[in-house]
Protein backbone atom coordinates (compact mmCIF):
# COMPACT_ATOMS: atom_id res chain seq x y z
CA UNK A 1 0.00 0.00 0.00
CA UNK A 2 2.49 2.47 1.04
CA UNK A 3 4.76 1.30 -2.08
CA UNK A 4 1.79 2.36 -4.07
CA UNK A 5 1.04 5.47 -2.42
CA UNK A 6 4.38 6.56 -3.34
CA UNK A 7 4.39 5.56 -7.18
CA UNK A 8 1.42 8.07 -7.23
CA UNK A 9 2.83 10.69 -5.60
CA UNK A 10 5.89 10.52 -7.97
CA UNK A 11 3.81 11.38 -11.11
CA UNK A 12 1.59 13.99 -8.75
CA UNK A 13 4.53 15.85 -7.79
CA UNK A 14 6.15 15.16 -11.28
CA UNK A 15 3.14 17.16 -12.78
CA UNK A 16 2.70 19.75 -10.37
CA UNK A 17 6.23 20.46 -10.25
CA UNK A 18 6.76 20.53 -14.35
CA UNK A 19 3.29 22.66 -15.02
CA UNK A 20 4.70 25.24 -12.68
CA UNK A 21 8.26 25.30 -15.12
CA UNK A 22 5.87 25.50 -18.38
CA UNK A 23 3.98 28.06 -16.96
CA UNK A 24 6.71 30.30 -16.11
CA UNK A 25 7.91 30.04 -19.79
CA UNK A 26 4.44 30.90 -21.14
CA UNK A 27 4.74 33.99 -18.98
CA UNK A 28 8.18 34.53 -20.34
CA UNK A 29 6.20 34.74 -24.05
CA UNK A 30 3.71 36.77 -22.93
CA UNK A 31 6.28 38.96 -21.77
CA UNK A 32 7.86 39.72 -24.85
CA UNK A 33 4.68 41.67 -25.64
CA UNK A 34 4.79 45.27 -25.20
CA UNK A 35 3.07 46.42 -22.08
CA UNK A 36 1.26 49.55 -22.37
CA UNK A 37 1.40 51.90 -19.27
CA UNK A 38 0.21 55.44 -19.10
CA UNK A 39 1.50 57.19 -15.92
CA UNK A 40 -0.43 60.11 -16.67
CA UNK A 41 0.70 64.08 -15.79
CA UNK A 42 2.06 66.03 -13.77
CA UNK A 43 -0.72 66.73 -11.15
CA UNK A 44 1.11 68.69 -8.92
CA UNK A 45 -2.50 69.12 -7.13
CA UNK A 46 -1.60 69.63 -3.96
CA UNK A 47 1.55 68.40 -4.13
CA UNK A 48 0.66 65.11 -1.64
CA UNK A 49 3.37 64.53 0.93
CA UNK A 50 5.42 61.12 0.20
CA UNK A 51 7.34 59.14 2.84
CA UNK A 52 9.84 56.53 2.11
CA UNK A 53 10.28 53.78 4.96
CA UNK A 54 13.45 52.10 5.55
CA UNK A 55 13.80 49.14 7.75
CA UNK A 56 17.66 48.38 8.76
CA UNK A 57 19.31 45.67 11.28
CA UNK A 58 23.06 44.77 10.35
CA UNK A 59 23.82 46.69 7.43
CA UNK A 60 27.29 48.23 6.84
CA UNK A 61 27.40 51.95 7.98
CA UNK A 62 28.38 52.98 4.15
CA UNK A 63 25.47 51.13 3.16
CA UNK A 64 23.70 53.54 5.35
CA UNK A 65 25.41 56.67 4.20
CA UNK A 66 25.10 55.64 0.31
CA UNK A 67 20.99 55.37 0.59
CA UNK A 68 20.93 59.02 2.45
CA UNK A 69 23.13 60.32 -0.34
CA UNK A 70 21.20 58.75 -3.06
CA UNK A 71 17.26 59.42 -1.73
CA UNK A 72 18.16 63.46 -0.54
CA UNK A 73 19.38 63.99 -4.60
CA UNK A 74 15.27 63.34 -5.16
CA UNK A 75 13.35 66.43 -7.38
CA UNK A 76 9.98 66.05 -5.50
CA UNK A 77 8.63 67.93 -2.55
CA UNK A 78 7.47 67.43 0.04
CA UNK A 79 9.10 64.23 1.03
CA UNK A 80 10.74 62.27 4.46
CA UNK A 81 12.51 59.30 4.59
CA UNK A 82 12.32 57.39 7.61
CA UNK A 83 14.83 55.16 8.95
CA UNK A 84 14.27 52.79 11.38
CA UNK A 85 17.45 51.05 12.59
CA UNK A 86 17.01 47.22 14.66
CA UNK A 87 20.95 47.57 15.24
CA UNK A 88 22.53 47.27 18.60
CA UNK A 89 23.89 50.34 20.09
CA UNK A 90 27.06 50.10 18.78
CA UNK A 91 26.13 49.36 15.44
CA UNK A 92 23.82 52.66 16.08
CA UNK A 93 26.59 54.38 16.75
CA UNK A 94 28.78 53.65 14.16
CA UNK A 95 25.90 54.15 11.69
CA UNK A 96 25.77 57.97 12.92
CA UNK A 97 29.60 58.54 13.42
CA UNK A 98 29.62 57.76 9.51
CA UNK A 99 26.39 59.72 8.60
CA UNK A 100 27.90 63.17 8.41
CA UNK A 101 24.90 65.23 7.25
CA UNK A 102 21.49 64.28 8.21
CA UNK A 103 19.06 65.81 5.86
CA UNK A 104 16.00 67.81 7.49
CA UNK A 105 13.55 65.94 5.63
CA UNK A 106 14.70 62.62 6.70
CA UNK A 107 14.21 60.64 10.07
CA UNK A 108 16.85 58.30 11.55
CA UNK A 109 15.93 56.45 15.21
CA UNK A 110 16.78 52.99 17.10
CA UNK A 111 13.76 51.37 18.55
CA UNK A 112 14.03 50.66 21.70
CA UNK A 113 12.43 46.92 21.61
CA UNK A 114 13.35 44.76 19.12
CA UNK A 115 9.71 43.38 18.21
CA UNK A 116 8.27 41.43 15.53
CA UNK A 117 10.80 41.55 12.97
CA UNK A 118 11.34 43.40 9.77
CA UNK A 119 7.59 44.18 9.71
CA UNK A 120 7.60 45.75 13.33
CA UNK A 121 10.10 47.96 12.59
CA UNK A 122 7.67 49.03 9.23
CA UNK A 123 5.06 49.65 11.66
CA UNK A 124 7.02 51.80 14.35
CA UNK A 125 7.56 53.74 11.04
CA UNK A 126 3.86 53.52 9.86
CA UNK A 127 3.36 55.27 13.00
CA UNK A 128 5.45 57.99 13.00
CA UNK A 129 4.54 58.41 9.35
CA UNK A 130 2.10 61.59 8.49
CA UNK A 131 2.47 60.55 3.95
CA UNK A 132 -0.71 59.91 1.59
CA UNK A 133 1.80 57.54 -0.13
CA UNK A 134 3.61 55.63 1.66
CA UNK A 135 7.07 53.73 -0.38
CA UNK A 136 9.12 51.21 1.20
CA UNK A 137 12.77 50.29 0.38
CA UNK A 138 15.25 48.05 1.41
CA UNK A 139 18.99 49.63 2.61
CA UNK A 140 20.54 48.65 -0.46
CA UNK A 141 17.74 50.48 -2.79
CA UNK A 142 18.85 53.45 -5.40
CA UNK A 143 16.58 55.08 -7.25
CA UNK A 144 16.43 57.85 -10.30
CA UNK A 145 16.04 61.79 -9.18
CA UNK A 146 12.74 61.81 -11.00
CA UNK A 147 11.71 58.45 -8.86
CA UNK A 148 9.39 60.15 -6.76
CA UNK A 149 7.88 62.53 -9.53
CA UNK A 150 6.83 58.94 -11.35
CA UNK A 151 5.19 57.55 -8.46
CA UNK A 152 3.34 60.91 -7.59
CA UNK A 153 2.08 60.65 -11.02
CA UNK A 154 0.32 56.99 -10.41
CA UNK A 155 -3.39 56.49 -9.31
CA UNK A 156 -3.42 53.08 -7.87
CA UNK A 157 -4.27 51.80 -4.25
CA UNK A 158 -0.91 50.36 -4.04
CA UNK A 159 2.36 49.34 -6.49
CA UNK A 160 5.03 47.13 -7.19
CA UNK A 161 8.03 48.18 -9.08
CA UNK A 162 10.46 46.93 -11.00
CA UNK A 163 13.77 45.21 -9.25
CA UNK A 164 17.03 45.77 -11.44
CA UNK A 165 20.69 44.29 -10.33
CA UNK A 166 23.37 46.89 -10.16
CA UNK A 167 27.31 46.16 -10.75
CA UNK A 168 27.08 42.51 -10.92
CA UNK A 169 30.65 41.14 -9.86
CA UNK A 170 30.72 37.90 -8.93
CA UNK A 171 29.73 34.56 -10.75
CA UNK A 172 27.00 34.37 -8.27
CA UNK A 173 25.83 37.86 -8.97
CA UNK A 174 25.67 37.81 -12.86
CA UNK A 175 23.42 34.45 -12.71
CA UNK A 176 21.21 35.86 -9.84
CA UNK A 177 21.04 39.63 -12.25
CA UNK A 178 19.94 37.28 -15.71
CA UNK A 179 17.13 35.52 -12.94
CA UNK A 180 16.07 38.57 -11.81
CA UNK A 181 15.66 39.97 -15.22
CA UNK A 182 13.77 36.44 -15.85
CA UNK A 183 11.54 36.84 -12.97
CA UNK A 184 10.61 40.26 -13.19
CA UNK A 185 9.83 39.78 -17.01
CA UNK A 186 7.60 36.62 -16.18
CA UNK A 187 6.23 36.88 -13.17
CA UNK A 188 5.02 40.47 -12.75
CA UNK A 189 5.28 42.10 -16.29
CA UNK A 190 3.47 39.33 -17.79
CA UNK A 191 0.92 38.47 -15.24
CA UNK A 192 0.22 42.33 -14.48
CA UNK A 193 -0.35 42.38 -18.83
CA UNK A 194 -2.47 38.99 -17.91
CA UNK A 195 -4.38 40.80 -15.03
CA UNK A 196 -3.54 38.13 -12.50
CA UNK A 197 -2.86 38.68 -9.12
CA UNK A 198 0.21 41.08 -7.85
CA UNK A 199 2.01 40.71 -4.81
CA UNK A 200 3.70 43.67 -3.18
CA UNK A 201 7.40 43.72 -3.27
CA UNK A 202 8.87 44.80 -0.17
CA UNK A 203 12.24 45.85 -1.87
CA UNK A 204 10.03 48.45 -4.10
CA UNK A 205 6.44 48.89 -3.10
CA UNK A 206 4.15 51.68 -2.89
CA UNK A 207 0.65 52.15 -0.86
CA UNK A 208 -1.48 54.60 0.14
CA UNK A 209 -1.44 55.44 3.81
CA UNK A 210 -5.05 54.69 4.15
CA UNK A 211 -5.02 51.37 2.47
CA UNK A 212 -2.43 50.24 4.49
CA UNK A 213 -4.72 51.07 7.97
CA UNK A 214 -7.47 49.64 6.60
CA UNK A 215 -5.88 46.15 6.11
CA UNK A 216 -4.16 46.41 9.44
CA UNK A 217 -0.58 47.16 8.79
CA UNK A 218 2.15 44.98 8.52
CA UNK A 219 1.64 41.71 10.05
CA UNK A 220 4.49 41.58 12.83
CA UNK A 221 6.70 38.61 13.21
CA UNK A 222 5.95 37.23 9.45
CA UNK A 223 9.40 36.47 7.59
CA UNK A 224 7.74 36.77 4.28
CA UNK A 225 5.91 40.01 5.50
CA UNK A 226 5.86 41.52 2.19
CA UNK A 227 4.00 37.81 0.63
CA UNK A 228 1.65 38.51 3.38
CA UNK A 229 0.55 41.60 3.00
CA UNK A 230 -0.20 41.33 -0.71
CA UNK A 231 -2.51 37.95 0.04
CA UNK A 232 -4.52 40.37 2.09
CA UNK A 233 -4.00 43.08 0.05
CA UNK A 234 -6.03 40.38 -2.48
CA UNK A 235 -8.31 38.47 -0.05
CA UNK A 236 -9.57 42.61 0.67
CA UNK A 237 -10.20 43.16 -3.04
CA UNK A 238 -6.94 45.87 -3.12
CA UNK A 239 -5.02 45.27 -6.48
CA UNK A 240 -1.32 45.87 -6.22
CA UNK A 241 -0.53 47.27 -10.17
CA UNK A 242 2.98 46.82 -11.58
CA UNK A 243 4.55 49.57 -12.89
CA UNK A 244 7.00 48.39 -14.95
CA UNK A 245 9.32 51.67 -16.54
CA UNK A 246 9.80 52.96 -12.54
CA UNK A 247 12.61 51.22 -11.50
CA UNK A 248 14.66 50.32 -8.35
CA UNK A 249 18.30 49.23 -8.44
CA UNK A 250 19.53 46.90 -5.58
CA UNK A 251 22.14 44.27 -5.19
CA UNK A 252 22.47 40.45 -5.78
CA UNK A 253 24.46 37.86 -3.19
CA UNK A 254 28.20 37.79 -3.69
CA UNK A 255 28.70 34.25 -2.72
CA UNK A 256 26.36 30.82 -3.00
CA UNK A 257 26.50 30.95 1.18
CA UNK A 258 24.93 34.10 0.87
CA UNK A 259 22.43 33.46 -2.20
CA UNK A 260 21.46 30.24 -0.23
CA UNK A 261 20.65 32.38 2.95
CA UNK A 262 18.60 34.87 1.09
CA UNK A 263 16.26 32.01 -1.12
CA UNK A 264 16.23 29.81 2.15
CA UNK A 265 14.72 32.85 4.19
CA UNK A 266 12.10 33.61 1.10
CA UNK A 267 11.30 30.00 0.90
CA UNK A 268 10.89 29.52 4.74
CA UNK A 269 8.32 32.72 4.69
CA UNK A 270 6.31 31.26 2.15
CA UNK A 271 5.85 27.93 3.50
CA UNK A 272 5.13 29.70 6.86
CA UNK A 273 2.32 30.92 4.88
CA UNK A 274 1.27 27.82 2.97
CA UNK A 275 -2.52 27.52 4.92
CA UNK A 276 -3.17 31.41 5.17
CA UNK A 277 -2.55 31.16 1.01
CA UNK A 278 -5.00 28.59 0.54
CA UNK A 279 -7.39 31.49 1.47
CA UNK A 280 -6.87 33.02 -2.15
CA UNK A 281 -8.95 30.00 -3.37
CA UNK A 282 -12.16 31.90 -3.07
CA UNK A 283 -11.14 33.88 -5.30
CA UNK A 284 -11.88 31.97 -8.10
CA UNK A 285 -9.19 31.45 -11.24
CA UNK A 286 -7.14 33.86 -10.90
CA UNK A 287 -7.00 33.31 -7.09
CA UNK A 288 -5.90 29.48 -7.67
CA UNK A 289 -2.81 31.10 -9.42
CA UNK A 290 -2.06 33.57 -6.81
CA UNK A 291 -1.51 30.78 -4.74
CA UNK A 292 0.79 28.75 -6.89
CA UNK A 293 2.84 32.15 -7.05
CA UNK A 294 2.69 32.54 -3.17
CA UNK A 295 3.60 29.00 -3.49
CA UNK A 296 6.60 28.64 -5.67
CA UNK A 297 9.07 27.98 -3.38
CA UNK A 298 7.44 24.74 -2.43
CA UNK A 299 7.02 23.87 -6.37
CA UNK A 300 10.51 24.13 -7.40
CA UNK A 301 11.91 21.38 -5.31
CA UNK A 302 8.48 18.89 -4.44
CA UNK A 303 9.42 16.63 -7.36
CA UNK A 304 13.15 16.27 -5.52
CA UNK A 305 12.06 15.93 -2.39
CA UNK A 306 9.78 13.03 -2.98
CA UNK A 307 12.50 11.41 -5.43
CA UNK A 308 15.07 11.64 -3.05
CA UNK A 309 12.74 9.83 -0.48
CA UNK A 310 11.59 6.95 -3.13
CA UNK A 311 15.28 6.26 -3.67
CA UNK A 312 16.34 6.56 -0.45
CA UNK A 313 13.62 4.01 0.62
CA UNK A 314 14.19 1.66 -2.09
CA UNK A 315 15.43 -1.14 0.11
CA UNK A 316 11.98 -1.53 2.03
CA UNK A 317 10.03 0.28 -0.74
CA UNK A 318 10.94 -1.66 -3.82
CA UNK A 319 9.19 0.43 -6.67
CA UNK A 320 9.83 -0.47 -9.82
CA UNK A 321 12.41 1.63 -11.31
CA UNK A 322 10.49 1.87 -14.55
CA UNK A 323 8.00 3.93 -12.76
CA UNK A 324 10.60 6.21 -11.20
CA UNK A 325 12.32 7.04 -14.30
CA UNK A 326 9.13 7.51 -15.97
CA UNK A 327 8.24 10.23 -13.25
CA UNK A 328 11.18 12.13 -14.58
CA UNK A 329 9.74 12.75 -18.06
CA UNK A 330 7.62 15.41 -17.43
CA UNK A 331 10.71 17.45 -15.46
CA UNK A 332 13.22 16.70 -17.86
CA UNK A 333 11.03 18.05 -20.74
CA UNK A 334 9.42 21.24 -19.14
CA UNK A 335 13.24 21.64 -18.29
CA UNK A 336 14.19 21.36 -21.35
CA UNK A 337 11.35 24.24 -23.07
CA UNK A 338 12.35 26.23 -19.97
CA UNK A 339 16.06 26.25 -21.09
CA UNK A 340 15.15 26.79 -24.59
CA UNK A 341 13.40 29.92 -24.36
CA UNK A 342 15.24 31.16 -20.85
CA UNK A 343 18.69 30.31 -22.13
CA UNK A 344 19.94 30.44 -18.52
CA UNK A 345 23.76 31.55 -17.63
CA UNK A 346 26.01 28.57 -17.28
CA UNK A 347 26.66 28.37 -13.78
CA UNK A 348 25.11 25.32 -12.23
CA UNK A 349 25.93 25.48 -8.68
CA UNK A 350 23.49 28.43 -8.51
CA UNK A 351 20.42 26.32 -9.50
CA UNK A 352 21.43 23.21 -7.55
CA UNK A 353 22.04 25.73 -4.24
CA UNK A 354 18.77 27.77 -4.91
CA UNK A 355 16.76 24.52 -5.05
CA UNK A 356 18.09 22.72 -1.83
CA UNK A 357 17.70 26.26 -0.10
CA UNK A 358 14.25 26.38 -1.31
CA UNK A 359 13.82 22.66 -0.14
CA UNK A 360 15.23 23.08 3.26
CA UNK A 361 13.61 26.76 4.07
CA UNK A 362 10.28 25.74 2.57
CA UNK A 363 10.10 22.41 4.78
CA UNK A 364 11.07 24.68 7.82
CA UNK A 365 8.83 27.25 7.60
CA UNK A 366 5.47 24.64 6.71
CA UNK A 367 6.66 23.28 10.32
CA UNK A 368 7.90 26.64 11.35
CA UNK A 369 10.76 25.38 12.69
CA UNK A 370 13.00 28.48 14.65
CA UNK A 371 14.20 30.48 12.49
CA UNK A 372 17.27 32.79 12.69
CA UNK A 373 17.00 36.16 10.26
CA UNK A 374 20.37 36.27 7.93
CA UNK A 375 21.06 39.73 6.73
CA UNK A 376 22.64 39.54 3.16
CA UNK A 377 26.09 40.63 3.34
CA UNK A 378 26.06 44.28 0.54
CA UNK A 379 29.90 43.87 0.40
CA UNK A 380 32.16 41.50 -1.10
CA UNK A 381 33.82 38.78 0.78
CA UNK A 382 36.23 36.57 -1.05
CA UNK A 383 36.19 33.77 1.41
CA UNK A 384 33.26 31.61 0.49
CA UNK A 385 31.53 29.55 3.48
CA UNK A 386 30.42 26.23 3.41
CA UNK A 387 27.01 25.55 3.52
CA UNK A 388 26.22 23.04 6.66
CA UNK A 389 23.09 22.45 5.62
CA UNK A 390 23.79 21.24 2.34
CA UNK A 391 26.98 19.34 3.48
CA UNK A 392 24.22 17.57 6.12
CA UNK A 393 22.02 16.32 3.40
CA UNK A 394 25.26 15.19 1.11
CA UNK A 395 26.39 13.08 3.98
CA UNK A 396 22.74 11.26 4.82
CA UNK A 397 22.54 10.46 1.13
CA UNK A 398 25.64 8.77 1.64
CA UNK A 399 24.80 7.19 4.66
CA UNK A 400 21.23 5.92 2.40
CA UNK A 401 23.27 5.15 -0.27
CA UNK A 402 25.29 2.55 1.79
CA UNK A 403 21.97 0.92 2.90
CA UNK A 404 20.80 0.29 -0.77
CA UNK A 405 23.58 -1.22 -1.30
CA UNK A 406 23.79 -3.74 1.56
CA UNK A 407 20.13 -4.97 0.09
CA UNK A 408 22.11 -5.12 -3.32
CA UNK A 409 19.59 -1.84 -4.72
CA UNK A 410 22.31 -0.96 -6.92
CA UNK A 411 20.78 1.43 -8.86
CA UNK A 412 19.22 3.67 -5.93
CA UNK A 413 22.69 3.45 -4.43
CA UNK A 414 24.78 5.11 -7.51
CA UNK A 415 21.65 7.70 -7.68
CA UNK A 416 22.13 8.68 -4.22
CA UNK A 417 26.04 8.92 -4.04
CA UNK A 418 26.02 11.15 -7.75
CA UNK A 419 23.28 13.38 -6.05
CA UNK A 420 25.97 13.14 -2.59
CA UNK A 421 28.76 13.68 -4.25
CA UNK A 422 27.59 16.46 -5.53
CA UNK A 423 26.38 18.31 -2.36
CA UNK A 424 29.53 17.58 -0.82
CA UNK A 425 31.35 19.17 -3.46
CA UNK A 426 29.59 22.16 -3.89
Amino acid sequence: MIREIFEILLFIFSSITSLWILLQAFYYKVSNENLVQVLGNDRNKSNEKIDIIVAIKDENERTIKELIDNLSELDYRPYRVIIISDDSLENFEKIMKVVDRIPENFVIIRRPENMGRKAGALNFAFNLSDGELLVFLDAEARVEKNFLRKISKLNYDAAAFRLKVRDPVTPVQKIYSHTNEFVMNALFKAREKLGLIIFANGSAFAIRRDILRKVGGWKENSVAEDLELGIRLALNGIRVKYVDDIVVYTLAPYTLTDLYNQIKRWAYGSGELLAYSMRLFKLGVKGVEGFIYSQQWGLYPLYLLVFLIVISLQFTLNINYLYVFSSLIPILVSNGIYITLIKPKDEYRSGIVTVIASLIGYVQGVFKVRFKWKVTPKNHIVKEEEILSIKILGVILAIMAYVNSLFNNTISSLLLILVSIILLIL
